[in-house]
């Protein structure tokens, strides 16, 4: 498996501005649009929040050994979408949580 995080400065910036709009098109694309799809497609609401989160946890099988970690925060995100009643506050968490980490990832490799 390739190993993607930062290793420089400029890479770290990449990184950086990728967790920002990672998070933001990640979350319009699973918890807005593939949610609604899979609600219409069900009827059920929770349904819906239960296989957006495996196909996001699919989506991110180039990273197996973390695989099921990203399906339950899938799951998580979209219950958040789902009480918050928003995108925002999923795509503030995912944003920060995929900055944390590459920042994390590039600080204890020094």
């Amino acid at each position: 498996m390739v190993n993607i995080t930062p290793k420089t400065g400029f890479e770290l910036l990449v990184w950086l501005g990728l967790a920002a709009t990672g998070g933001f098109c990640e979350e319009l694309v699973f918890r807005g649009y593939l949610t609604q799809q899979f609600r219409a497609w069900t009827g059920s609401r929770l349904f819906a929040v239960v296989l957006q989160g495996v196909v996001f946890g699919l989506a991110h099988g180039y990273y197996h050994k973390v695989m099921v970690v990203v399906m339950v925060q899938g799951w998580l995100l979209g219950l958040l979408a789902y009480w918050r009643k928003s995108l925002r506050p999923g795509m503030l968490a995912h944003g920060s949580q995929d900055a944390i980490g590459g920042l994390v990832a590039f600080f204890s490799s020094k």
